[in-house]
């Protein structure tokens, strides 16, 4: 799919140490896959309903939002009150160089809400396999 492509791509310039390629992927994937839930909802709208509901109820897909406004906007800082507001999951992301491997050991790190930390990488991989779980049991 465009989304495991887009994966790839950011994968591959985190593997690289490429951080303006890699935040340009970033982006890319995750307003892809964010935005898989409404041409669901635009092109199969008798699975309206449980698309949103998916989306809303899914951990990895409300991180993943955030992580598209955070690509979109060059930042996520949420305020208390507009994290509230919004539902948001992630309160910041990092990018993280490890200084033994500084041209090869990049990744970008979301921290939840939850005091919680998860590689970008693999949140997006787990939003990208609810997404075709949900294509593939609804037979779209």
């Amino acid at each position: 799919s465009k989304a495991d492509g887009y994966l790839a791509r950011l994968t591959d310039a985190l593997a690289r140490g490429r951080q303006r390629e890699a935040l340009h992927a970033l982006m890319d994937c995750s307003i892809t896959v964010f935005h898989t839930g409404d041409w669901i909802r635009a092109t199969h709208t008798d699975h309206h309903r449980s698309s949103s509901d998916l989306a809303a109820n899914s951990k990895w897909l409300r991180m993943t939002r955030d992580i598209a406004n955070a690509a979109k906007h060059g930042y996520l800082r949420w305020k208390a009150v507009d994290a509230v507001t919004h539902g948001a999951v992630l309160a910041k992301m990092e990018y993280k160089v490890d200084r033994r491997k500084p041209t090869t050991g990049h990744r970008i790190v979301g921290l939840a809400t939850d005091a919680t930390s998860h590689d970008v990488v693999d949140v997006l991989r787990e939003a990208i396999a609810e997404w075709r779980a949900f294509v593939e049991a609804k037979g779209i």
